[in-house]
């Protein structure tokens, strides 16, 4: 049934593209190019007595697939509340706004949601998407939690270099990962010379690249560092691999995705680089290195550790392996917003109509202030609204069906 009515979304919001600029038959008159947001909205937020919590994840696009994965651990925690009673007595309704992978596309659902009466808003699974929702929920006074989006300024304003208190995130920082990452190097690794392979213009590989190379290098103590970059789409590595080789690294930082990390494994051992690779959370994929097995230890961090019953859970619902941290951090975050929600006490009509800012203001409060239990593990927040937490640490080892990946600890604030 959730499969079937995903499929349903997509066809629907594959027809909404016809809306965008192109899409008009010919000799239509157009006085401008305009790009209309893509968002497939529900008619009615609230079912009866049921409180409102607005999904705002792409469906279509880009970051459909994640954000797919991601709207499905939402409807798990929905499901899971209202097996179990609800919050006060009342059910918890998901009101799916699904949306393309343009930031307009998620600023235009976050507005929708936002004058449509959520309490709260889940979503995006994108940075980009996620600072378009962030802008309205800030404005607009609604609790926004994202489950998988990484960029530092997401729970600050970046032009202001205000804090947004109502936005909130359920994982950790680019700028935490790399920190962590060149911690893991210098002190249990005992590397001296690091090389970061890194694709310019993507803000991620960008910000990944800087927060290690800051804290790794220390020319007093021995500690360098050589920085390279590749193109998006780039697939030819040879050039910068045989540079790299030539400086002698004892190990290789790369801040980009696992297609990239998986060819540049392939090209390393073409060179006769032998060398440590590490990444960041992009690497998190089943197809990581299927292409071929890194040649030397690889080791990358995660956004959560496992969690095992979450996954009987998602695999059980979908018929297919769960998606790392996407599925799960949602579901915590629905979680989250659930028990904040139950502290308030019962709320009345006029709480959720005339009096839904105030309502807005109260959950927020709850929010920050409260610590709470999740499937992965205690959730607290701290005064920018980012968890408290550091990542988990995987290693890469060889097996029967190629290489997998292993959870072999915990950096950071657990």
């Amino acid at each position: 049934m959730a499969k079937r009515a995903l499929a349903a979304a997509a066809i629907a919001l594959a027809s909404l593209a016809c809306l965008r600029p192109g899409g008009e038959g010919k000799g239509a008159a157009r006085p401008r190019d305009r790009v209309e947001p893509l968002v497939l909205a529900p008619q009615e937020i609230r079912a009866g007595d049921a409180l409102a919590v607005a999904a705002v994840f792409p469906t279509l696009g880009r970051y459909a697939v994640s954000g797919l994965q991601s709207l499905q651990g939402a409807r798990l925690a929905v499901e899971d509340l209202n097996r179990a009673g609800g919050v006060n007595g009342r059910p918890l309704r998901l009101a799916e706004y699904r949306t393309g992978s343009y930031f307009t596309d998620a600023r235009e659902a976050a507005s929708r949601a936002a004058r449509d009466g959520a309490l709260a808003i889940v979503g995006s699974n994108s940075s980009e998407l996620s600072q378009a929702v962030a802008e309205e929920a800030e404005a607009n006074g609604v609790v926004q939690i994202s489950n998988v989006s990484t960029a530092a300024d997401l729970t600050w304003d970046p032009q202001t270099g205000r804090a947004r208190p109502f936005v909130f995130r359920m994982c950790a920082t680019d700028g935490v990962m790399g920190t962590l990452l060149a911690g893991f190097a210098r002190d249990r690794l005992g590397a001296h010379r690091a090389a970061v392979l890194y694709e310019v213009g993507r803000t991620y590989s960008q910000r990944l690249a800087r927060s290690f190379t800051d804290h790794f290098r220390d020319e007093a103590r021995g500690r360098v560092v050589a920085e390279f970059f590749y193109l998006a789409l780039e697939t030819d590595f040879l050039p910068q691999l045989r540079r790299i080789k030539e400086f002698q690294p004892d190990v290789v930082f790369l801040p980009g995705s696992f297609p990239d990390a998986t060819l540049v494994a392939v090209q390393a051992r073409t060179v006769g680089l032998r060398t440590t690779l590490l990444g960041g959370d992009a690497w998190s994929s089943p197809l990581l290195f299927q292409r071929g097995a890194p040649p030397a230890e690889a080791y990358y961090v995660e956004l959560c550790s496992p969690a095992p019953e979450f996954d009987r859970r998602y695999a059980e619902a979908e018929g297919a392996e769960p998606p790392g941290c996407r599925a799960v951090l949602a579901y915590d975050a629905v979680q989250v917003i659930a028990t904040a929600l139950r502290s308030l006490g019962p709320l009345s009509e006029e709480a959720l109509t005339t009096g839904v800012d105030l309502s807005r203001r109260r959950l927020r409060e709850a929010i920050a202030r409260g610590a709470f239990d999740g499937v992965t593990g205690r959730i607290r927040f701290d005064a920018h609204g980012d968890r408290r937490q550091g990542v988990a640490l995987y290693a890469v080892e060889p097996g029967p069906r190629g290489p997998r990946a292993l959870v072999r600890g915990w950096l950071g604030e657990p």
